[in-house]
């Protein structure tokens, strides 16, 4: 089992992509042991340093057409099953997600360390940009729902669940977008503005033209009308604060935090029941669950996989 297994995630924008990788490996990680850093690549422009080509496992979305929008929820979903391979025997301990673009501070790695002593879940500054997870964590939580087409909302849908389902074990800061749930002020600094394109009031801009172009694909008018018509029919008649974006997809309100909403039966189908068997209270979770798929039936079916597939499982 390994330590610590790193995912980043990335869509062009080479140059910041190494000045991440740059930041992982001049920081504390190093003084980790048993570690691994992979990078999730989703366009055919793609360039990492070669002193980097032993040391960085490069796995490349090729189906993905360039011109497509991004799912990150999709992306981050392949980052956690890819990590722990399975709920049941996990192969890592926890597993850590970054965009390309995050930037860290010099002592990120055994801030979080601290953490997640008492934490089973932490979510830094800015959205997603860094996020770490342990296998109890997932089991709680589930896993990131895809459905959120391009670059918005995802979090506000996951973090929500986290405070639902696991909220005494789950730290969240996301200072840019008002979604804090962090009473005993336990956050340590892991991400960090410096060098990206941040203001005072916590407002990310693009850094650059290929940025810009990037965040208009990604976030165009569509895709975010959208995705907040998606969380409005998911999360609809869940709780008595009122369903806008400035009360539920940031800065949440006490009311919401305190006593968070329950989800609603029967909207959410698997799409990994390899992985997905292995969480808890599904029905709970919304899962569509119908008779004779109880966990195990699922078990059952896993354990006859593994038998024929001994030589690679």
């Amino acid at each position: 089992m390994k330590k610590i297994k790193i995912y980043i995630v990335t869509y062009k924008r080479s140059d910041v992509l190494n000045q991440l990788v740059d930041n992982i490996f001049e920081s504390d990680f190093v003084n980790i042991d048993n570690t691994e850093v992979n990078i999730i690549n989703n366009h055919s422009s793609f360039e990492l340093y070669s002193k980097y080509a032993n040391r960085v496992n490069v796995i490349h979305n090729s189906t993905r057409p360039d011109w497509s929008g991004a799912n990150l929820g999709e992306n981050w979903n392949q980052a956690i099953i890819h990590g722990f391979k399975s709920l049941r025997n996990p192969d890592s301990e926890i597993v850590i997600t970054l965009q390309n673009d995050c930037v860290l501070h010099k002592n990120w790695c055994s801030n979080l360390l601290s953490m997640h002593k008492k934490y089973n879940f932490i979510a830094g500054e800015f959205g997603d940009n860094i996020v770490s997870y342990t296998p109890e964590a997932v089991k709680r939580i589930g896993i990131w729902d895809e459905n959120f087409s391009g670059g918005g909302h995802r979090e506000a849908d996951y973090y929500l669940r986290a405070l639902r389902f696991n909220k005494e074990k789950s730290l969240i800061n996301d200072t840019m977008h008002g979604r804090i749930w962090n009473p005993n002020n336990d956050y340590l600094t892991l991400d960090i503005p410096e060098g990206r394109n941040i203001n005072k009031d916590l407002k990310r801009r693009p850094d650059n033209k290929e940025h810009e172009e990037i965040s208009i694909g990604i976030r165009g008018s569509v895709l975010n009308k959208y995705n907040v018509e998606y969380f409005y029919q998911k999360w609809k008649n869940t709780h008595h604060v009122e369903l806008t974006k400035t009360k539920w997809i940031k800065n949440w309100p006490s009311e919401l935090t305190l006593d968070p909403p329950k989800i609603r039966k029967g909207i959410v189908f698997m799409k990994y029941p390899y992985f997905e068997k292995d969480i808890e209270k599904l029905e709970k979770k919304g899962y569509w669950v119908p008779s004779g798929f109880g966990k195990n039936e699922w078990n059952t079916w896993e354990n006859r996989i593994i038998e024929s597939n001994r030589d690679t499982y």
